[in-house]
């Protein structure tokens, strides 16, 4: 951050978790908000969006972990803190601990009074749309309107009664009405947020980006760190057009930083079927556009599933052959969403993995990834010791032929080792 002295979250109970109090996304297609990427999605509404980081269950929750309790179902929370609290028994860092170690991104309200429950964040989130051109496969159609077309197509996707995908009925009139809500709410209250995240979808092809952009200029934001996430299957006109407009808003002041977070999950064939839509080739070629633009922070992000696992390494010999070049930053964890349960790697146990986590963890062994190589002993060490559980890789297998005969790929030639 900006400030010279660092000044960390200051509510030391057990359970404090600084992103409750700091940190809001804000889902316009869903009408939703959250405060954890892990936790409950509340709704919004033209009425209460306005205290959307301060609607009662994130006031509750806020309140029992004053009290050092974690805000499970028994204690009046949501229980979505458990993600946390497991890793936390295992003896492992939880996200909670992980931005524990992130300075300056306490609300001004807690700084004064530690017990403060209402506050103003310091870093927003915000899905703008989910207008996307890929159709990874652990996503939905919440994120990207290639699922939604599909679903639409074929129908949605049912495994045992049970449905895994479902096509969706939102708002496009509500969701305009909440974007211009959330440029008010940016009007009276940026100059107080440290990091602006800007989510899809893919945001450089999304008109919001671009109101989004025109509105920076008319502001003077110098703290602020806009950080935009993208897939980096871009067209390489629109791409690099979006940055000339972003590097003139940082000549100019307008904002203080631009990070550049390029989505990627292992490499290959297998990183291909993962992200539906991704070709590796295009991807290297505006990853290293931004590797030689070194004004831009360069993050990337991996999501860990069991279609990702076994060619990670092969991105963190890509990563450190472009860290020659200059600081890359990495972030990632474990499935998130409607299919979190049907492709994490529990499913097939411990031992299943042990060779392919002791490899990650090995090449994770440099200062830019500490924080990754936790995150990964975290997920190795939480993973059963159990027997694969043939009932869930039956089904994740279901699921993966449905997409094949949906997609004309084949999941048992790029993936031979998970048919068992």
């Amino acid at each position: 951050m900006f400030e010279k002295d660092k000044k960390y979250f200051p509510i030391k109970t057990a359970t404090a978790c600084s992103l409750k109090w700091g940190w809001s996304t804000i889902l316009l297609k869903t009408a939703k908000t959250k405060s954890c990427h892990r936790c409950l999605n509340l709704p919004l509404t033209e009425d209460n969006f306005d205290d959307f980081h301060n609607l009662p269950h994130k006031l509750k929750e806020r309140e029992i972990m004053l009290q050092g309790k974690w805000p499970t179902t028994e204690n009046g929370g949501s229980g979505h803190c458990n993600f946390c609290k497991v890793h936390e028994d295992s003896g492992e860092m939880s996200d909670r601990q992980r931005h524990l170690t992130v300075p300056n991104l306490t609300p001004e309200e807690v700084l004064q009074n530690s017990s403060a429950l209402k506050v103003t964040p310091t870093i927003l989130e915000i899905y703008l749309n989910n207008t996307c051109n890929m159709k990874c496969v652990y996503c939905g159609p919440f994120f990207s309107t290639q699922w939604q077309s599909e679903l639409i197509q074929h129908g949605n996707i049912e495994i045992d009664d049970d449905v895994i995908q479902k096509k969706i009925h939102t708002s496009d009139e509500l969701q305009k009405k909440l974007f211009k809500k959330t440029l008010d709410w940016l009007d009276k209250n940026g100059h107080k947020l440290r990091r602006l995240h800007i989510l899809g979808g893919e945001p450089f092809y999304q008109q919001e980006f671009a109101e989004l952009l025109d509105f920076l200029k008319t502001k003077k934001f110098r703290h602020l760190e806009l950080n935009a996430i993208s897939n980096l299957m871009v067209k390489e006109n629109v791409f690099y057009g979006y940055i000339d407009k972003i590097k003139k808003l940082l000549l100019d002041r307008h904002i203080g930083r631009f990070d550049l977070t390029a989505s990627i999950d292992n490499w290959g064939d297998q990183a291909e079927y993962a992200r539906f839509g991704l070709k590796i080739d295009h991807w290297k070629k505006l990853f290293e556009y931004c590797v030689n633009n070194k004004w831009i922070y360069l993050n990337i992000n991996n999501t860990i599933s069991c279609l990702t696992i076994k060619t990670l390494p092969d991105l963190l010999d890509y990563l450190n052959s472009q860290r020659k070049i200059r600081k890359i930053s990495h972030h990632g964890g474990e499935t998130v969403g409607p299919i979190e349960e049907l492709l994490h790697p529990k499913i097939y146990g411990k031992k299943f993995w042990e060779s392919d986590f002791r490899k990650i963890i090995q090449k994770m062994d440099n200062d830019e990834d500490k924080q990754m190589q936790k995150i990964m002993r975290g997920v190795y060490e939480s993973l059963p010791h159990d027997e694969p559980n043939y009932k869930n890789i039956k089904k994740m297998k279901n699921y993966l032929d449905t997409l094949d005969k949906r997609r004309n790929t084949n999941w048992r030639k790029t993936y031979p080792y998970l048919d068992i």
